[in-house]
């Protein structure tokens, strides 16, 4: 509940950690959060949040569309929480405020139109594009793969209604499957996916967001798998970051990257190929495969307050630093690949800018999500990269859109669209 998160508001102490990326290397690409750049004003910052959360809870604000404006101009990222911790460790813990107050608002009614229709959409079909019949497994046509169900399969393939609605996603997700039947793996995949709750959790609906959750969770319980591979940052991040936080478990079942079990099939010595001409890549950190999927740890323990100052928990409380999300195999990949020439921008890893696709920002506000992106793209502009490349379809997808809209002089590729070339030159040679 909002009101459990009074005591970590009054200990912000408005130092703008929220705001800015620790050790920026530049003016240009210093600020962290998206929706402060967008709005330029303290309202929009995860601080400025903190306040207006308490004047909730303290009953000395009302709603206003200021207000929801700055609350739902937020693609709910995370860089606030990653800098929030490099000062103060976990005794703030701003996106735990955040995800607390998006509930309190979907609670009162108070969620913008265009979630409201997001809500609909997934209720009704499993996915927010309101996407009517849609068979999750045409990527797959003429593959004549297995699909998953009473221990058919010791590994379950989940695609992700994301990837399986995009058709640009389509040949790195062929030949991930091929792939991964070269090297032996038993697995199957799933004909009807549907959304695993992240994105109704992110937008406040929480009771949606579990009954999503379990739903997904019982089917893969009752498939007898004892991994999931996903293509999905977004249920990357909902297993292992989202479900703890809804009292969901997947005991006993590995969760897996697809770029974690790609890199390990290649590493076995199956041959890249390389590219008709070199290229300088830059890779852009999906938050959902980054930051937002560290494992979250439930914590039951008290909190006490020494010398007027000090926070202590009892026992001590687990901190999400952000470091140990997906970073490594996405760049090993990359580095795989002949011809490539990957160059990072300055903002990388857990200090990664969001392009400012999520949490249905990019629906509701789209000229915050617009203006986020651009920025994300001048920043792989100055690496001097002629293309620049994600392994999240929203990201990829967003950025494409925005760069075509905008003239924007720089190529925005799937990783494993990247590989598929190579893949199947190689098939050729």
């Amino acid at each position: 509940m909002l009101e459990d998160r009074k005591p970590y508001i009054l200990n912000c102490d408005r130092c703008s950690h929220c705001k800015w990326t620790p050790g920026a290397r530049s003016n240009a690409f210093a600020q962290s959060c998206p929706s402060i750049y967008y709005g330029n004003f303290h309202a929009y910052s995860a601080s400025g949040k903190n306040i207006l959360a308490y004047g909730l809870i303290e009953g000395r604000l009302g709603y206003s569309e200021d207000f929801l404006h700055s609350v739902y101009a937020c693609s709910m990222c995370g860089a606030c929480d990653a800098g929030c911790k490099w000062n103060h460790s976990g005794v703030v813990e701003p996106l735990d405020t955040l995800y607390a107050l998006r509930q309190r608002l979907a609670d009162d009614g108070q969620a913008l139109p265009a979630h409201v229709e997001i809500m609909q959409n997934l209720r009704m079909y499993g996915n927010p594009r309101g996407l009517a019949g849609n068979d999750s497994l045409q990527w797959a046509d003429g593959l004549g793969l297995k699909e998953i169900g009473n221990g058919h399969c010791a590994t379950y393939l989940h695609v992700g209604w994301e990837n399986a609605s995009g058709e640009a996603m389509w040949p790195g997700l062929r030949v991930v499957a091929e792939l991964f039947r070269r090297a032996g793996f038993d697995f199957g995949v799933a004909r009807d996916e549907r959304s695993t709750g992240e994105l109704a959790f992110d937008l406040g609906f929480v009771a949606d967001a579990r009954a999503m959750a379990e739903e997904a969770a019982d089917r893969i319980r009752a498939a007898g798998v004892g991994t999931i591979i996903t293509c999905s940052a977004s249920s990357y991040a909902a297993f292992r970051n989202v479900y703890p936080r809804l009292g969901i478990a997947l005991d006993g079942i590995k969760i897996v990257h697809v770029t974690d079990a790609v890199e390990e099939v290649l590493a076995g010595g199956l041959p890249v190929h390389a590219a008709t001409r070199a290229e300088k890549v830059t890779y852009h950190d999906p938050c959902k495969l980054g930051r937002l999927s560290e494992p979250y740890v439930r914590w039951d323990g008290e909190s006490t307050t020494a010398f007027n100052q000090v926070n202590i928990t009892n026992p001590p409380r687990p901190v999400l630093f952000g470091n140990k999300g997906n970073y490594e195999s996405p760049r090993a990949l990359l580095r795989r690949m002949p011809g490539i020439d990957l160059v990072e921008m300055e903002r990388s890893k857990a200090f990664s800018f969001c392009c400012g696709a999520a949490a249905g920002a990019k629906e509701a506000i789209p000229e915050f999500a617009e203006k986020a992106a651009l920025h994300r793209l001048d920043e792989a502009m100055a690496t001097g990269a002629t293309t620049l490349v994600s392994v999240c379809a929203s990201c990829t997808g967003h950025l494409r859109e925005v760069a075509a809209r905008n003239n924007v002089a720089i190529q925005v590729r799937d990783l494993f669209e990247l590989l598929a070339d190579r893949i199947t030159a190689g098939a050729h040679a």
